[in-house]
């Protein structure tokens, strides 16, 4: 279910299907693989065949397209392989390859179609695959339509140069004898995906409720089906390996592995967590040969942090959430917010002090981050409600606990950056937060996770975990809970009340030229010092406060974004930070 679910404009859309709808290499070896797709879809105004009908695909061999076009495009690509134009090669009996860049999806395909084409692959420019609206041609299109990631489609090209490659696009229900598979989208993982150390100090405090839905998607019934399920620790370790077998299904049925259900599988819990990366592996064997393989083995990962809370996975690189997908509300007109809840009963040992999130704009609009106002609030949720079915469910009392702002030192698209709160903020005990972060550019587009799917774990707990806010309306499940934003809570120790010495300030205008006023909660003469984002000190000075406001001469400073830090004569202290243009 998606409860108060957004409807979205999105740079990257995120394959939503079931597993039995796949774009897969066939050979070579090399290339043998399932691949993250979308799909033109007849409900969406295509004239192209029904994927979600059984036996419907396309297995055959790929051709780049070519119209005669000069020049190479932004990503480097021929020009004359966007197929914008009507190709002047043939293309009969082939799954044409087309790039992405300028015109409508409907017509790169139609044009593949005139010339002989079965099938078009479009390969993304970005980094994941997007919803292919049909455009003015798309209806007139009856060959089907796939979109894959840009990563994919240069691993696919470059093996085209050494050679014929094949791929299959459709349904494969009913195609082989013996096939079972399982999918993400109904597979029970975590709660979070990232979690701190401070709430996972045994097997009481963190576990999880593990199991999946097989699915019989051969024609043949199945009488020894198995399904494993494994977890192993940062340090490569098995922590928990437990299988449920004998397990029959109908040609074209499924069964489900779940707590409470015919067939189950043991809570996992230790008694101690070490941090890093722990690796969760879902295995479905028939007991005999799978005629496809590829969808039998499902893995996830979850973390235990020293001071990070996220529903998204950790980047193994840099430890942090990664965009992945980025997303803004298709109709939205003002503030834009993206969330993340938390709430537990261990909480009181915490603080947050910021938040990790990323945000990108559109090539097309030419609009920079450098200078772009991000605004970040931790809110005390007190609507008093059980679950997502709660009549009670609302956004009504959000009391604000901690805020702050963050200015992008430059054009840091889709870069995982950080924000901090003026003032770090202690939780409480079972009380639900929602941390969020905020843009009012329509341009930006914030990041998303492309890995994690919580659309199990949304029905079976039936907890809020992703919402965000359009033009001041919250919706509980944001854009779904197969999409969770890619924000990330920094936490801490709880701090004691002595540690809070902060007091609130600000500088305006913000961006600035030449002069600055700054205004503090505070009196008297008060030690500035502005660094830059490198920790370099570019002023140091002595200001008066008046009513708690000083001007401040910026000229001479360099353009960036500057923090500067406050200190008073009653040793409290204040940091904001100012872009200087």
């Amino acid at each position: 279910m998606r409860k108060l679910l957004l409807t979205i404009s999105a740079l990257a859309l995120t394959y939503m299907s079931n597993a039995q709808v796949i774009v897969a290499g066939v050979s070579p070896q090399s290339i043998v693989a399932n691949y993250t797709h979308t799909w033109a879809d007849p409900a969406s105004g295509w004239g192209t065949p029904d994927f979600n009908i059984p036996g419907t695909y396309v297995q055959d061999t790929l051709m780049l397209v070519e119209d005669g076009s000069t020049g190479t495009n932004a990503q480097g690509h021929p020009i004359s392989q966007e197929g914008c134009n009507p190709l002047i090669n043939n293309l009969t009996g082939k799954i044409a390859v087309i790039y992405r860049n300028t015109c409508e999806f409907g017509a790169k395909a139609l044009n593949a179609q005139n010339a002989g084409a079965v099938a078009v692959i479009i390969i993304n420019r970005d980094p994941a695959v997007i919803s292919m609206g049909a455009g003015a041609s798309g209806a007139t299109v009856t060959i089907p339509v796939v979109m894959i990631q840009n990563s994919d489609g240069d691993a696919i090209v470059n093996q085209m140069a050494s050679g014929p490659v094949v791929m299959f696009l459709g349904n494969k229900t009913g195609l082989f004898a013996n096939d079972a598979g399982i999918s993400a989208n109904s597979t029970l993982i975590t709660k979070q995906a990232i979690i701190p150390a401070m709430l996972a100090q045994n097997g009481t405090e963190f576990n999880a409720d593990l199991g999946t839905r097989i699915y019989n998607y051969g024609n043949q019934a199945q009488s020894t089906i198995s399904l494993n399920a494994k977890i192993t620790n940062p340090s490569g370790t098995i922590v928990y390996d437990n299988t449920v077998s004998g397990l029959s299904l109908a040609a074209g049925d499924s069964t489900d592995v779940y707590p409470g259900g015919a067939s189950t599988l043991p809570q996992f819990s230790l008694a101690t967590y070490p941090t890093g990366t722990y690796t969760l592996t879902y295995t479905v064997n028939l007991g005999v040969a799978d005629d496809y393989n590829a969808d039998n083995v499902l893995t996830t990962t979850f973390t235990i942090s020293d001071s990070l809370y996220s529903y998204a996975q950790a980047d193994a690189t840099t430890g942090l959430p990664a965009g992945g997908n980025y997303y803004r509300p298709s109709t939205n007109n003002q503030t834009f917010s993206v969330c993340s809840v938390i709430n537990d009963p261990n909480a009181s040992r915490m603080s947050v002090e910021g938040i990790f999130f990323s945000g990108t704009t559109s090539t097309a609009s030419g609009v920079l981050l450098t200078g772009e106002e991000m605004a970040l609030y931790l809110y005390k949720w007190e609507d008093v409600f059980t679950d997502l079915n709660d009549a009670n469910l609302g956004f009504t009392t959000l009391t604000e606990v901690a805020s702050g702002f963050y200015y992008y030192p430059g054009d840091l698209q889709g870069e995982t950056v950080y924000g901090a709160f003026t003032t770090p903020a202690n939780l409480e005990d079972n009380q639900r937060y929602l941390a969020c972060v905020q843009t009012v550019n329509l341009s930006l587009y914030l990041g998303h996770e492309n890995a994690t799917n919580y659309t199990w774990n949304e029905s079976y707990y039936l907890q809020p975990m992703s919402p965000n806010e359009s033009d001041g309306t919250y919706f509980a499940t944001g854009f779904g809970s197969d999409v969770p934003s890619s924000v990330a809570l920094k936490v801490a120790g709880a701090v004691g009340i002595n540690e809070l010495n902060t007091v609130e300030g600000m500088a305006y205008p913000n961006p600035a030229t030449d002069l600055v006023t700054i205004s503090i909660e505070g009196e008297g003469v008060a030690n500035l010092t502005v660094t830059d984002v490198a920790g370099r000190v570019a002023l140091s000075n002595n200001v008066s406060l008046t009513a708690g406001k000083a001007d401040l001469n910026i000229a001479n400073l360099e353009a960036g974004v500057y923090i500067f830090n406050v200190v008073l004569e009653n040793g409290k202290t204040a940091q904001f930070n100012v872009v200087k243009k």
